[in-house]
């Protein structure tokens, strides 16, 4: 089936996570999808691991649908893989799936989780990055982290800001659509801490609040 896009460039998001895309650039998403095709990929259901209720599997699902729309997403792939449990899916059968997805909509640029992360779902999928947008096999031009708050190994270390000072709003209304995941300050996933970071990110770049991002590759024609 051929695919025709109403705007300037097609970009893909990858999660470990249902809310780890607004969490790490929900502002930025925002922003993009004024003027770009933005394409959001969720690898894992997000619930079993938290949740014994298997409801939560599609409460999940839907809080993602919701925030998403909100930004501006056209398309969402849920790979539905088990929460926390990345490590015991094949690499090659993940990458296939996220190869198959880049050859459908053509990205020129991909935002993956970061190397830093404590998460191993998060690292696999940043794995998985490296793997798939590899010269010579793909439309993918620029390939960046996202700073997702939480526990690390080291410290992120961005190279690139993006001014979200007029998109915060709707980053933190997108984040609200996730309810079951909203935590009381200083919990990473606190409105505090999404709005700290925004802060100290936007005080290193001199803006009033910014998301920050590690650019892993660009080629340039």
């Amino acid at each position: 089936m051929k695919v025709n896009y109403r705007y300037s460039m097609n970009i893909l998001i990858l999660a470990a996570h249902p809310d780890d895309e607004v969490l790490g650039m929900g502002g930025t998403i925002k922003k993009l999808s004024k003027k770009n095709n933005i394409f959001l990929v969720i690898l894992t259901e997000g619930a079993s691991s938290q949740y014994k209720d298997k409801k939560m599997i599609e409460v999940r699902k839907q809080s993602c649908k919701k925030a998403n729309q909100h930004l501006g997403v056209k398309d969402i792939f849920f790979l539905d893989y088990p929460d926390m449990k990345l490590d015991t899916i094949p690499n090659v059968e993940i990458n296939k799936k996220l190869e198959l997805i880049i050859k459908k909509t053509k990205p020129e640029i991909v935002y993956s989780p970061p190397s830093n992360d404590l998460n191993k779902d998060h690292q696999i999928v940043y794995e998985s990055a490296l793997v798939v947008t590899r010269p010579h096999k793909n439309s993918v031009k620029e390939l960046f982290c996202y700073e997702i708050p939480g526990l690390v190994k080291e410290p992120f270390k961005p190279n690139v800001y993006v001014d979200i000072t007029k998109e915060f709003t709707s980053k933190i209304k997108a984040f609200n659509f996730y309810k079951s995941e909203i935590q009381d300050f200083p919990n990473p996933r606190s409105i505090k801490t999404l709005e700290s970071l925004a802060l100290v990110r936007g005080m290193e770049s001199g803006l009033k609040m910014a998301e920050s991002f590690q650019l892993i590759k660009k080629v340039v024609n």
